[in-house]
């Protein structure tokens, strides 16, 4: 079991990571004009204008693009008093992901599709980490092995009290 906003996270980071590293590559095997200059410029503003437009469609209710209906249809989380330890994405999935975007980076153009799918994930990390904060709930999935895409909440746990320097309680 995990963290939504953590796999989320992870895995737009290991695609992006991969990216950087399979142009760092391609840059450094073949010069290549199109990453020079204006290829890059108009790269990073459709990137930008795509994360914006993904993350105002994610953070609606529309059926088939809005996740906050998904949030929302969240069950309340076995056992939600443990806070079970956050596995990390194996080192497998990194050398995957940046074996694909190394390879897809020497096909020039191709290169925009992992970076969308690296964008999407920060998207859907970003949504559900404002749904997590407005809701006061964290967002886990696979708690159920036979449906690990399911999601299930746990309620944040309420701060400290604050205590003062003398180690009162702060009125």
């Amino acid at each position: 079991m995990g963290r939504y906003v953590h796999q989320e996270l992870l895995a737009a980071l290991a695609m992006l990571t991969g990216i950087a590293v399979g142009v760092a590559v391609s840059v450094g095997i073949r010069d290549d004009a199109s990453l020079h200059g204006r290829g890059v410029a108009v790269t990073a503003a459709l990137a930008v204008a795509f994360l914006v437009v993904s993350v105002l469609l994610r953070s609606s209710r529309l059926k088939w693009v809005g996740e906050v209906r998904e949030f929302e249809a969240a069950g309340p989380r076995p056992g939600a008093d443990v806070v079970p330890r956050d596995r990390a994405y194996s080192v497998r999935m990194v050398v995957l992901f940046v074996l694909a975007a190394v390879l897809t980076s020497f096909l020039g153009v191709a290169v925009v599709i992992p970076l969308a799918m690296g964008l999407d994930w920060l998207t859907k990390a970003v949504v559900a980490a404002r749904w997590e904060r407005r809701h006061g709930r964290v967002l886990w999935r696979g708690h159920n092995r036979d449906e690990p895409w399911k999601l299930s909440y746990s309620p944040v746990s309420p701060p400290r009290a604050t205590r003062t320097a003398t180690d009162g309680p702060a009125v």
